[in-house]
């Protein structure tokens, strides 16, 4: 009534006032809300029940979303962390094909190195043959010299005992014919002749012999 006379409500129109006070965010203050319904009570308590479970909706979606952003954070982090091990994974495979060429080539090298060492190996095997053969050659050179000194000296013996034999023996030709008509001069030079080209053939068959063995 108007003029300061109370209005007056219905039962059933406080209680639903009172159940469809909503929160700020739009859900129903559950400390605050009265059943005063006594006409229609199973409706009020399904109003309830309604906003509690639209509620529990709400904060299993923000739970739902929070999870959904983090899973998409680790979805970034393990697509940077994948890129990152493709990258590795990359220059792993680049240094093993680096290392399988020098691998290669290191092979190549020791190949040819092996192949100059053997070719070294056989020049130096050939060289020390020819110094020993050199060497022998050298020593049968140097025997064979020394026979022919020992040979000259022998026949320089032997042609000083011709000389003395042939002085002695036109010693007595002359006291044993001293008319005869051969110069005393003329004998000896005879004999020294012969015997120098005794020792001379002697000498020139030696030079000879060394010279051919040279040649060889």
């Amino acid at each position: 009534m108007e003029n300061g006379d109370e209005t007056l409500v219905s039962p059933p129109a406080a209680a639903t006032a009172e159940v469809e006070k909503a929160a700020p965010n739009g859900g129903v203050e559950g400390e605050e809300v009265t059943v005063a319904d006594a006409v229609h009570p199973a409706k009020s308590y399904a109003a309830v029940a309604a906003n509690a479970e639209i509620e529990d909706l709400r904060a299993t979606k923000l739970d739902l979303e929070e999870q959904l952003a983090n899973a998409s954070q680790e979805n970034k982090t393990l697509a940077a962390e994948a890129h990152r091990l493709e990258g590795l994974f990359s220059q792993a495979r680049d240094d093993v094909a680096t290392a399988e060429h020098a691998a290669a080539t290191t092979e190549e090298e020791v190949a040819s190195l092996r192949a100059e060492v053997e070719r070294l190996q056989a020049l130096v095997d050939r060289k020390k043959a020819d110094r020993e053969a050199d060497e022998r050659q050298r020593q049968e050179l140097t025997a064979e010299v020394e026979t022919v000194r020992q040979a000259k000296l022998k026949l320089e013996k032997e042609v000083d005992a011709l000389k003395a034999s042939a002085a002695a023996t036109t010693v007595e030709d002359r006291e044993a014919a001293p008319d005869a008509g051969v110069p005393k001069e003329q004998g000896v030079a005879w004999q020294g002749m012969a015997a120098g080209a005794a020792a001379g053939a002697a000498i020139t068959a030696a030079v000879v012999l060394i010279y051919l063995r040279l040649k060889r």
